[in-house]
């Protein structure tokens, strides 16, 4: 089922949907043709500056469980743009979005160990390390070790 979410706002970005036709292209790795369609595949949002309107992120749900009403967090920063607060600003309205909006009651969100940026970001938002797994990138990569991170509504 196609699902195109709405634009979100915060204090300094705009979160606009992937398929405004101002937004770049994302260049689906790995994926079936059916799959690029999915929602949340692989993020919803561009987030870009009030001021400029250029972007600086790209976030959304990389998963979206509709019957457990659980969905997966996922989301990428321009180098630039670290380190100024943007990223937590975004992700705290797509939280937001996803238990008001999407009626999630839990939302998860992996990252590599070592991605302390990432990590930083996550506990800033309120997400608890639950566990390391073992996991792929992609199907035939690596297995990788990845923290869980879990927030509940």
């Amino acid at each position: 089922m196609p699902w195109t979410p709405p634009s979100l706002t915060t204090e300094r970005l705009y979160l606009v949907s992937l398929n405004d036709l101002t937004q770049p292209e994302f260049v689906f790795e790995n994926r079936p043709d059916d799959a690029k369609r999915l929602p949340g595949l692989p993020s919803n949002w561009t987030a870009c500056l009030k001021e400029d309107r250029q972007p600086v992120g790209s976030a959304g749900y990389v998963r979206w469980d509709r019957e457990e009403n659980v969905g997966e967090i996922g989301f990428i920063m321009m180098h630039p743009y670290r380190n100024k607060g943007y990223m937590t600003e975004a992700l705290k309205a797509i939280l937001d979005f996803g238990f008001k909006g999407m009626g999630l009651v839990l939302i998860e969100a992996k990252t590599l160990p070592a991605n302390v940026a990432s990590v930083r970001v996550l506990e800033k938002i309120g997400m608890k390390k639950e566990r390391r797994i073992c996991g792929r990138l992609s199907s035939k990569g690596p297995l990788l070790d990845f923290d869980l991170f879990l927030i509940g509504r």
